[in-house]
């Protein structure tokens, strides 16, 4: 497995968003109407894509939230690849790239019902800050 910085608007970098979109929207089921697929008004400023035998099999969005926070945005892992600290790797990119940017929090919004990412999420430090029915958001300090 290999992990690179992409182009935010790369051809495979939307493809992944396309996927992670339909993913969700079959996930949430009667609750899809309230889910927005990605657009370029996110400002998403980098894309870290896994590949495994130069197929892409996952990515991590980064964007600066306010002046010394940064966001995580759009994880994903295609289903076959799940359960191998894929998102984890993936996960410590963003927070090397956050703590370079001289960021001293990172903050992620997530559905309360995504419980491997909410487990991968605690044991990577982040604690829930604030929640909204099945929303909720989290922080890690840095």
């Amino acid at each position: 497995m290999k992990i690179a910085l992409s182009d935010v608007i790369s051809k495979e970098v939307i493809e992944l968003f396309s996927e992670q979109d339909d993913f969700m929207i079959d996930f949430l089921g009667d609750d899809s109407v309230y889910y927005t697929r990605y657009n370029k008004n996110e400002n998403l400023e980098n894309v870290w894509v896994a590949y495994f035998d130069d197929l892409p099999i996952g990515c991590v969005a980064y964007r600066k939230k306010s002046t010394d926070i940064g966001e995580v945005k759009r994880m994903f892992i295609k289903q076959e690849y799940r359960g191998h600290k894929i998102s984890k790797t993936l996960l410590d990119m963003v927070e090397q790239h956050a703590k370079q940017c001289g960021d001293h929090t990172l903050h992620l919004s997530t559905r309360i019902t995504l419980e491997p990412a909410i487990t991968l999420y605690r044991r990577s430090g982040f604690f829930e800050t604030f929640r909204n029915g099945l929303y909720i958001e989290m922080e890690k300090k840095l």
